[in-house]
């Protein structure tokens, strides 16, 4: 096989053949023709899964699978088309139609049954578009597999792309675009694309947004419905798609069934010879490779990221010569690059990747560095260094034995490993059979496989990593010269330049100057230790998937000082394991400082067992560490051989760390970067960290231990690793197969590396403690300090009331768990499907395991103020009530099958099976029957429990004094700039919420002459009898006449108008133009916009009582406790200082074990 090419445009092979072993046959029903493949799989061993491969007649290729060990079947269909084929006028064309593609069929017209159809038989759906590849999935319990095949079908053989659909899906594009915008990851992505060859697919805008979309077709006269319809004509087509069918056998279909299904279903979709898409062309032309791009970030980052050219490569996958080059450069172990580059301080991590991360298309190979200020400061030093060690590695020559152990860890993982989840199973087969050159045999191992080797191909590769062939990026927040961001990304509006890099960072010998001085740091890897030698030959153990689900671990010793749980699981050939274990310290418990070197000290901890466990990693055996409240938490999970080894290192690493005040310095920086990071991440993910703060207690706000950042130092840190660990208390769980007498050496060896000095003293233990939050409706207030935001985000938590201590509250778990499930996609497609509140819409359950109160959680993000979205929510909640109470009995079983289905899903990994019960451990309550016990109460639930729950705990206008509701509201600073005291506890006090968010929304469209005191006017007169004299704008109802919202539009508008020229002549100015004010009017007098919505909400708020919705002043009274709590309007409680609303709430109970805990051994057998 010649060396490949960084040139060469066309990939000289030709693709697989996948004609010549496929036989035509029929299937044994309906005798359907399809071609069915003879030849061999490669496939792992031991697979208890049956494989069918096969083309259909319209050239679709289709893998099915029969599993007998799952309850979820999964499906997913790739498509070779991406966004690299958007037309250049309609950027973002790819996944919008992917987004469209879902909304109805010419069989199934109703935009939503699908996802319907899923809800009810326990599934979900997602789709995602690439470069190259949309690929669509969805899962569903065996038993609805049949119909939701059936309708997913016609999503490619007729969707009806129904116009009526296209602004809404436009504006969840434009949606995801925001979020993506405030995302310096996504920023940094796209800034990498755009700086690419100008013309080359690679660099367009890809994902799209309104603009690229709606507005260019508007700007050409055109109906962007009708393009994205000859889209999908021009690019969907039979011959360019792959299926993957996993199906559970256990109570689904059997593996002929399922090709039956598949064949009658998918033979009609059209087969229009589409060539698959390729791109020949490289995105790096000669112009564009040895220059240098600063690019401007959020966040207080410093990126550096070389880019190398690489050839297409996709015909090598056997050999992977890219993989051997990249497993090289991303090594962490002694000797390499990252653990030199972390040793000087110039680095926190690094990470190596290829993009696109498609097939048939050149390649990029990025190296990424997250780097300290100082590093940061020496790029170029930074630069040479990597050189160096490309260097020292080719220096070294390619080694065969090297490959071999990369090959053995593939062969390790894929031949013997767990098995995967059926939807991803479906969705990796599915976008491998994308590459033309996968040969048939190869369709389920893929790359998950080094085949040969293959040394010509890697030297190639090496030679290819010059300074004459990358380019580089930094990025930063500020540049010392800001002259150096002369131009600004017109779709990402971030600010850029690009220059030809120094001729010091292009040439060889000049770069290899300057490292002279460390030849003896850069060296090639050790062979690796980790890897195991031992595989049984034996029929691999399934008895992981033959034990119950909630198969209960044996407690084998329990003191005053330790605990000592196993639990036995088996599967596969190679016998994995599992060791979790908490070291709980007082040391952390009490005060934020204490959290704050608990943090410090597992960051300095990784970062020293990153070059000793390096090789572990990549042979398997993974490690975590994370200080969770007052407890080290430790867990290992790989190769049952050798994790107790691996813990040994770590434990032993920590008891003798002795912290330098170089590394002290870098790992203080780098949380300071991290607390700074959490106030300007999304308003989502702080609302719900805020969410989190509020439940219990002692829990540590982010801005309350960066404040203590500021006031430790290396000596303290060094006191605490040397007393927090003289008194603790350790649990721990071993899993796999294992003997009691491996599980307690493995804790005796534990035990004597922490050397602990005596046990925490009973009187000085103590527990986190849920919140018991008194029943009310509370509010906290959040301005983000990002000012890029333009997104606000709301959690709205509904409990239900604290459970009594030792029980597992399984009924109001029960409850949750379904209500969340019948609701989940309604809310989505209401409200950001159908009113469009933002891209990010979910609605999910929490579990509240330690002794505190389960709820209800619904969440959005997105640009609209954060007072309408509330509204919207309650008036979601509201309007939900009739559909639960029409709901058929037929319906309400069902969703009770789905629920009880996925909960009993048996554990195909270690990890799951870890942490069933190691959460339950860790929780203290050891429910190990909590999902029988769950399962148990929805099998007896009736439609009327769920009626009276949902009317004593969640409908807003039950007025059940038991209603408890947590909202927590992030704004962006710009919407906090629009009305800087709409957020008062006065102003809430004095007038209802839904004048409130009439208001802000007025303001959001630029309407700000507009006072709260002329919207609250307007709104309280909005009641009057219409006159009678008005022939439009009026309608009847039982009442009599009554004026039309659209009235009230058209009124609003002209009060506006009115303002404005007061406003103008008040102080004596000009004021707006008029067409800005006609604008404000338009939008006013907009049905479809959500100043509509909330003009309607505020008319209609005199029919509603106890609720946020109301315009009738609460009763307003002290709270039982509160001294610092301000109720509003309509009778909110406003949180103003978490900690203070933590104090003035009782706490509950500490959680206490739901089973009698009986260790196994009284006193210890000798183990010797």
């Amino acid at each position: 096989m010649r060396p490949i090419d960084k040139q060469q445009s066309v990939p000289p092979p030709e693709p697989a053949d996948w004609q010549e072993l496929f036989d035509e046959q029929q299937t044994i029903e309906s005798h359907a023709p399809y071609y069915n493949y003879t030849g061999n799989i490669v496939l792992p061993v031991g697979d208890k899964r049956k494989y069918r491969l096969f083309r259909l007649p319209n050239n679709i290729r289709v893998v099915c699978i029969s599993d007998p060990d799952v309850k979820q079947s999964a499906v997913s269909l790739a498509v070779n088309v991406g966004s690299s084929a958007d037309p250049s006028e309609f950027q973002g064309m790819a996944h919008a139609l992917e987004h469209l593609l879902f909304m109805g069929t010419a069989k199934y017209p109703d935009a939503r049954d699908f996802e319907t159809y899923l809800t009810s038989h326990g599934g979900y759906t997602n789709a995602s578009t690439t470069s190259t590849i949309t690929y669509y999935r969805f899962a569903v319990n065996n038993r609805g597999l049949a119909g939701a095949l059936d309708r997913f079908a016609q999503f490619f053989i007729a969707p009806l792309l129904d116009a009526n659909c296209v602004a809404r899906e436009l504006n969840a594009i434009e949606s995801e675009f925001r979020s993506n915008v405030q995302n310096d990851a996504q920023r940094r992505s796209h800034i990498m694309r755009a700086t690419c060859c100008s013309g080359h697919p690679y660099s367009q805008f890809m994902g799209g947004n309104y603009a690229s979309l709606q507005t260019s077709a508007e700007q050409m006269g055109v109906q962007l419905r009708d393009r994205m319809a000859e889209f999908f004509a021009a690019h969907y087509s039979a011959d360019v798609m792959n299926l993957v069918i996993v199906g559970g056998s256990q109570d689904g279909a059997t593996l002929d069934e399922l090709v039956e299904w598949s064949v009658n279903m998918f033979s009609p979709v059209m087969n229009r010879n589409v060539v698959r898409m390729a791109i020949p062309s490289h995105p790096l032309c000669e112009q564009k490779l040895g220059t240098l791009v600063r690019y401007q970030t959020l966040g207080n980052a410093h990126d550096i990221t070389l880019t190398f050219a690489l050839p297409h490569t996709s015909h090598l996958y056997c050999s992977a010569p890219e993989q051997y080059v990249k497993d090289l450069l991303a090594y962490g172990g002694l000797g390499s690059l990252q653990a030199c580059l972390k040793q000087l301080g110039w680095i926190a991590s690094m990470s190596v990747n290829s993009s696109p991360p498609n097939i048939n298309s050149p390649r990029l190979l990025k190296i990424k560095f997250s780097a300290t200020p100082a590093g940061f400061m020496q790029y170029d030093k930074l630069v040479a260094y990597v050189f160096a060690y490309l260097r020292a590695i080719r220096a070294q020559g390619v080694q065969e034995w090297y490959f071999r152990e990369l090959q053995a860890m593939t062969q390790m993982s894929f031949f013997y490993g767990e098995p995967m989840y059926p939807i991803t199973v479906a969705v990796n087969i599915a976008c491998q059979m994308c590459n033309v050159y996968l040969r048939p045999e190869h369709v389920v191992s893929g790359t998950q496989l080094l085949y040969e080797f293959d040394r010509d191909q890697i030297e190639a590769i090496l030679a290819l990593l010059n300074p004459e062939n990358y380019r580089l990026f930094l990025g930063a927040r500020e540049f010392p010269d800001s002259a150096c961001l002369s131009e600004v990304d017109p779709h990402f509006g971030v600010r850029f330049g690009e220059a030809k890099l120094p001729s010091e960072l292009t040439s060889e010998a000049e770069l290899s100057l300057v490292t002279l001085d460390c030849a003896d740091q850069l060296y090639f890897p050790e062979p690796n230790k980790y890897i195991t030698q031992h595989i049984a030959t034996t029929e691999p153990n399934s008895t992981a998937l033959d034990c119950d689900v909630q198969q209960a671990p044996l407690l084998l010793e329990r003191n005053r000082q330790f605990e000592l749980w196993t639990r036995q699981f088996s599967h596969g050939a190679l016998p994995r394991g599992s060791i979790s274990m908490f070291v709980e310290t007082m040391a952390v418990h009490t005060t934020s400082r204490g959290q704050v070197l608990g943090e410090l000290l597992v960051r300095v901890l990784n970062d020293r067992l990153a070059k000793e466990l390096y090789a572990a990693e990549m042979a398997g055996i993974k490690h975590k560490l994370l200080f969770s409240e007052h407890r080290l938490c430790i867990s290992v999970i790989g190769v049952q051989e050798k994790m107790a080894l691996v813990l040994l290192e770590i434990l032993n690493e920590l008891r003798n760390l002795v912290v330098t005040n170089d590394e002290f310095t870098l790992h203080l920086d780098q949380a300071r970067r991290v607390a700074e990071y959490m106030q300007i991440s999304s308003p989502r993910l702080q609302a719900s960290w805020q969410q989190y703060y509020l439940r219990a207690t002692p829990r540590w706000h982010h801005m309350d231990w960066a404040a203590e950042l500021n006031n430790v130092a290396a000596a303290d840190l060094q006191e605490f690793v040397s007393e927090a660990f003289s008194q603790v208390y350790v649990a721990m769980l071993v899993v796999g197969q294992v003997s009691d007498r491996e599980a307690m050496c493995i804790l005796d060896q534990s035990l004597a590396a922490l050397a602990p000095h005596s046990p925490i003293p009973s009187v000085l233990y103590s527990q986190v403690r849920a919140v018991s939050i008194c029943p009310g409706t509370y509010v906290q207030r959040i301005i983000t300090d990002n000012a890029a935001n333009s997104d606000n985000s709301i959690n709205c938590t509904i409990y239900t009331p604290t459970p009594t201590r030792g029980t597992g509250d399984y009924r109001s778990k029960a409850m949750l768990s379904l209500i969340a499930h019948i609701m989940a996609i309604p809310f989505f497609d209401q409200l950001r499907t159908q009113e469009q509140l933002g891209y990010m819409v979910n609605c999910s359950w929490i579990a509240n395991n330690s002794g505190g109160a389960s709820g209800l959680q619904l969440c959005i993000q997105g640009s609209s103020n954060p007072e309408y979205m509330c509204l919207r929510v309650e008036k979601f909640l509201v309007d939900f009530t009739p559909r639960l109470e029409s709901m058929s009995e037929c319906e309400f079983q069902a969703n009770i099958a789905a629920r009880v289905t996925a909960n009993l899903e048996l554990p195909r990994k270690i990890v799951k099976a870890t942490n069933q019960v190691w959460q339950k451990i860790q929780d203290g309550n050891y429910d190990f029957e909590y999902t029988r016990e769950l399962n148990a109460q929805l099998e007896s639930l009736t439609r009327a429990d769920m009626l009276e729950f949902w009317h004593t705990y969640v409908n807003p206008l039950c007025a059940s004094a038991e209603l408890t509701r947590v909202v927590v509201q992030v704004w962006s600073a710009g919407a906090a700039e629009l009305a800087p005291g709409m957020r008062s506890a006065e102003v809430m006090a004095e007038y209802p919420l839904p004048t409130i968010a009439l208001h802000l929304c007025l303001t959001q469209i630029g309407a700000d002459e507009l006072l709260l005191s002329d919207v609250g006017r307007f709104v309280a007169t909005s009641g009057m009898p219409s006159d009678p004299n008005l022939d439009s704008g009026v309608e009847i109802d039982a009442d009599g006449p009554r004026l039309t919202v659209a009235e009230y539009q058209r009124r609003l508008a002209a009060l506006y108008k009115a303002v404005v020229l007061e406003t103008a002549a008040a102080e004596q100015m000009l004021g707006k133009p008029s067409a800005e004010v006609e604008r404000i009017c338009a939008l006013i007098a907009d049905d479809q916009a959500q100043l509509c919505t909330a003009l309607q909400m505020a008319l209609e708020s005199d029919q509603f009582t106890s609720s946020l919705l109301t315009s009738q002043p609460a009763i307003l009274c002290g709270h039982k406790t509160a001294t610092t709590l301000m109720q509003t309007f309509s009778g909110t409680w406003i949180i103003s200082d978490y900690l203070a609303f933590k104090r003035e709430q009782p706490l509950c109970a500490p959680a206490i074990p739901v089973i009698q805990l009986q260790a196994k051994y009284s006193s210890r057998p000798s183990i010797l």
